[in-house]
């Protein structure tokens, strides 16, 4: 077989399962969001989760999960924006093409 041949199996054999693979997340995805999303409700949203009951809620977790993302954006964005000034005015250009 001809490289250029072994080449275009290889990359047909890597897009067939790069398909398989994301048509399996999708239909995966789509499946928790058809049996969740009728459950999904604002007592669901703001109520606190019961320990031995049915029918708790994800209150808290929700509330803790936008308390780190807004935390983690509050250090990092300084940071990239800071390294970014950085880079572009301050640093020295170097002979490295782009």
């Amino acid at each position: 077989m001809q490289p250029k041949q072994a080449d275009k199996v290889a990359t047909g054999v890597l897009y067939t399962i790069a398909v398989i693979i994301t048509g399996i997340l999708a239909s995966l995805l789509l499946y928790i969001l058809v049996q969740g999303l009728p459950h999904v409700s604002w007592h669901f949203l703001t109520s606190p989760a019961s320990t031995f009951e049915a029918g708790g809620g994800i209150g808290i977790q929700l509330f803790n999960s936008f308390y780190l993302l807004i935390l983690a954006m509050l250090i990092s964005i300084p940071l990239a924006l800071g390294a970014g000034i950085y880079l572009s005015e301050y640093a020295k250009k170097t002979g490295l093409p782009m």
